[in-house]
This record gives C-alpha cells, sequence and structure tokens, in this order.
C-alpha cells in the first residue's frame, strides 16, 4: 500500500493568523514517515500548495495521512479533505464540513450549548462597527480569541482584559491583526484539561491531560492527570456527545477549563489534532494509555482505511 503525507510547509515570519499558519518541522515531517512506513509499503511527503493536485494525479496514492491546516481564510482546513473526495481517495481524519464547522469556535460553542454542555459565554466582534458599540453583557475579564484560530495563535495574556474601554481599543486592532472575526468569552480562571479520542463505531478515551504554561510561555502537558472519577466520566461523556455531533471520525482532541467551583466548561475541539512526537499533545495522551508514536500513527492509518473501505470510497483512477 502506498501512503502520502499532505503537510503544510514552513511559515514565512511575520503577524497574522493566516501568515503565523501552523506548520510542521521538517524533523516532524520525517518522523511521521518514518510512522507510516512501518505500516505500509511506501510513504510519500506532499506539501500542500499550488502544485497539490497534480502531485496528488502523479502519486496515486492509497491512503492520505492529513495533517495539513491550509493557508488562509474559515474554509483552510477543508480544502485538502475535499480535494482528496473529489479525486476519490481515502485520507485519515474528519471531513471538510467537520473542520469547517470546528474551526469556527462560536459556532461549535451554539452547538454544544444546545445539547447542555456548558461553555463560556461568548460574544462575537466582526467588523468596525461592532467595535464602535462594542456592546457587551459578558462579565469581565474576558479572554479575546481569533474565531477561527488555531494552535493558540493570538490567546496570550496581553488579551485577557479587564474593562469595557480596553475591550473597545483592543478589539478594533485584533481584528486587523489575525484578519478575522474576534471571538470574546468570559475568562474562568481553573484547570486546563485536554481529552483526547480515537475511534468510531467502537472510541477510546484517551487518559486526560492537564496542561499548564511555562514560564517561557510554552504549553507543557502532565499525563495521565488524576481526577475525581465523576468529573472524569463528564469529560469522557462531553467528549463523545461533541465528537459525534460535529460528526468527528478517526481522532479529535477536545479542551475543557475546570473552574473553582469543579464545573467543566467547553472550549474547543479539535478535529485535526497535531501528530508529533516531539511537541504534539494527541501522541501525549497516546502515551499515557501505552501506545507509542509508531502505533498510534498506525491505529489511526488502519482507522481510516477501515472506515473508508466500508464507506466503498474508490480509490483515484
Amino acid at each position: 500500500m502506498k501512503t502520502a503525507l499532505i503537510y503544510d510547509k514552513s511559515a514565512p515570519k511575520g503577524k497574522g493568523s493566516w501568515i503565523e499558519k501552523e506548520y510542521e518541522t521538517p524533523k516532524t515531517i520525517e518522523a511521521l514517515l518514518k510512522a507510516m512506513e512501518e505500516h505500509c509499503d511506501n510513504a510519500i511527503p506532499i506539501p500542500f500548495g499550488p502544485k497539490l493536485i497534480e502531485n496528488i494525479r502523479r502519486e496515486k496514492p492509497d491512503l492520505v495521512l492529513n495533517i495539513a491546516e491550509g493557508y488562509r481564510g474559515p474554509c483552510r482546513e477543508s480544502i485538502v479533505p475535499i480535494i482528496l473526495e473529489h479525486l476519490g481517495i481515502p485520507y485519515t481524519g474528519s471531513n471538510g464540513v467537520t473542520l469547517g464547522i470546528s474551526l469556527n469556535k462560536a459556532l461549535t460553542k451554539r452547538l454544544t450549548a444546545q445539547i447542555g454542555i456548558r461553555t463560556p459565554r461568548f460574544q462575537v466582534f466582526k467588523s468596525g462597527q461592532d467595535v464602535t458599540e462594542c456592546y457587551t453583557e459578558l462579565k469581565f475579564p474576558v479572554l479575546m480569541k481569533p474565531n477561527f484560530g488555531g494552535s493558540s495563535i493570538g490567546i496570550n495574556p496581553e488579551y485577557v482584559v479587564h474593562n469595557r474601554k480596553k475591550l473597545c481599543t483592543l478589539v478594533s486592532e485584533y481584528i486587523v491583526r489575525y484578519e478575522q472575526p474576534c471571538l470574546v468569552e468570559e475568562y474562568i480562571s481553573g484547570t486546563d484539561v485536554t481529552i483526547g479520542l480515537l475511534g468510531n463505531v467502537s472510541i477510546e478515551v484517551l487518559p486526560p491531560g492537564k496542561v499548564v504554561t511555562t514560564p517561557d510561555g510554552k504549553r507543557k502537558v502532565i499525563c495521565p492527570f488524576l481526577l475525581d472519577q465523576h468529573l472524569q466520566k463528564q469529560l469522557a461523556d462531553w467528549s463523545l456527545k461533541i465528537y459525534n455531533l460535529i460528526g468527528a471520525v478517526d481522532l479529535s482532541r477536545l479542551d475543557y477549563i475546570i473552574d473553582k467551583e469543579g464545573r467543566i466548561n467547553f472550549l474547543e475541539i479539535n478535529p485535526l489534532p497535531g501528530l508529533s512526537p516531539y511537541y504534539g499533545i494527541l501522541p501525549m495522551l497516546a502515551a499515557a494509555a501505552g501506545y507509542s508514536h509508531t502505533d498510534l500513527i498506525g491505529m489511526i492509518m488502519d482507522l481510516a482505511f477501515k472506515r473508508n473501505r466500508e464507506e466503498g470510497v474508490i480509490r483515484y483512477e
């Protein structure tokens, strides 16, 4: 079996969510290809870019391990799945619809709230008009996020805002800098927890991890993170409900915060989580469950291959 890894090239320097785009290091790409080769006859890299379709047609892979985030716009993560579906090539992970929903933080929060899952109250500012009015019933402090952002881009202490005047000033700058609507949600102080899922018909909930920020601003995961049995069960139940709600398949990672009263608050779901053995959070959660990085990549490929076969996806001819 011939497999292909579709990935993003390195980002150019600069500011802005589409310039500070998500990408993997050459070291990670090499490690992923090596892991893939343990489960197939041949693994090849295909970079996301203008010649993507041409390269796919030339290589004709039997399966694609998709980790490409895309370059620009709220549909950027959906581009690769759409192309692969058009060509009839099986791929790992969720389809373009699911990735589009999950990338829209506000939409995902509205959907999950409808099934009774607690999420911090929020408001979305889309334009200068919104900024001018800047009316909000949210309780301060609040946290600002790019509504279509990923990899924690645009989320840092300077965007924890304590009053309306400062919010009005920063929102305008934020929309320009990140070239997208600004999600503002009530800031909750507590414990950041992340949950990993693997599977389709039978879905495995990986051990929870606690996400902490080091003094130099980097994220570190403590896993497994021991939680009260009731909280751990609620996290697993909520994660499975959200996974199924948005139509996720094969794998996902979900982020929550447990407030000081012990209440769980859903933040977001990432059906296209990083798979780097060096800094990817999902591989860390999988390691706590006893899976090596090679095991994890093999499981994801196997899940996708079986699912596509059952769905009758036709290989590109």
